[in-house]
């Protein structure tokens, strides 16, 4: 029996499969990405559509990677402020003062600095595993800060005055700090430099862990016995 016999055949555009989400009809539009951050995409993509004309009925909503980054910034900004405000409470017990420790955590900005400057000269965007190098950075360039510290304050202790003090700590803890940063900095370059298959994902976080180390431990000896001088004539001490 022919099928036209039966039928009225005809060649029709219909979607292969119907979506729904929250139990309303969905046209899913799909896309892939390359050599352009998410952010940056989806900016364009806002500018391409803020002025389509939708019908009655119609949104636009996100999903996909740019969802995930979103929800994942959100979690890990959280986190990032919950570990900043108890690493502060944590140096206020040990150092009895609620001004020394701000000059330990005068590092964490130095170290943004060159976290900036190193994914700018690899050409890389701003991302999730950039920002988890962050986090990477908070404690090991805080760190570099309280040995400064520490230092000063025993020498204080000691009966040295507050140059003497600042001084011997710059000049006894500045190669220790040194070796530290550059071991790390050296460790992170195979990462960095994408020396393994499926490791390029992680380049941006030992990038942004590679420059805060280098810039923001050159900085850090500079900058916090400076920021230390400051506090400590505020409270006082010569």
């Amino acid at each position: 029996v022919p099928l036209e016999a039966m039928a009225s055949p005809r060649w029709i555009t219909e979607p292969t499969a119907e979506t729904h989400q929250a139990l309303l009809p969905t046209v899913d539009v799909l896309a892939w990405r390359r050599d352009i951050s998410i952010t940056k995409l989806h900016e364009r993509v806002e500018k391409a559509l803020a002025d389509l004309p939708l019908p009655r009925g119609y949104s636009i909503h996100y999903e996909g990677e740019y969802k995930q980054l979103q929800e994942s910034f959100s979690r890990l900004v959280r986190s990032f402020a919950i570990g900043l405000a108890l690493l502060y409470l944590m140096l206020v017990v040990t150092f009895r003062s609620f001004l020394q420790p701000l000059a330990i955590l005068f590092t964490l900005p130095l170290a943004i600095i060159g976290a900036a400057w190193g994914l700018m000269i690899a050409g890389k965007f701003g991302s999730m595993p950039g920002f988890m190098g962050l986090i990477l950075l908070m404690g090991v360039v805080v760190n570099n800060g309280i040995l400064l510290v520490d230092f000063t304050h025993q020498a204080l202790k000691k009966g040295k005055s507050l140059d003497e003090a600042l001084l011997g700590a710059v000049a006894i803890r500045t190669r220790p700090i040194l070796m530290t940063a550059v071991s790390a900095a050296v460790g992170m370059l195979p990462i960095a430099l994408e020396w393994a298959v499926g490791i390029e994902r992680l380049s941006p976080l030992a990038i942004v862990a590679i420059g805060g180390l280098l810039t923001g431990t050159f900085l850090t000896l500079l900058a916090v016995p400076v920021f230390a001088h400051v506090l400590a004539r505020m409270k006082g001490v010569k």
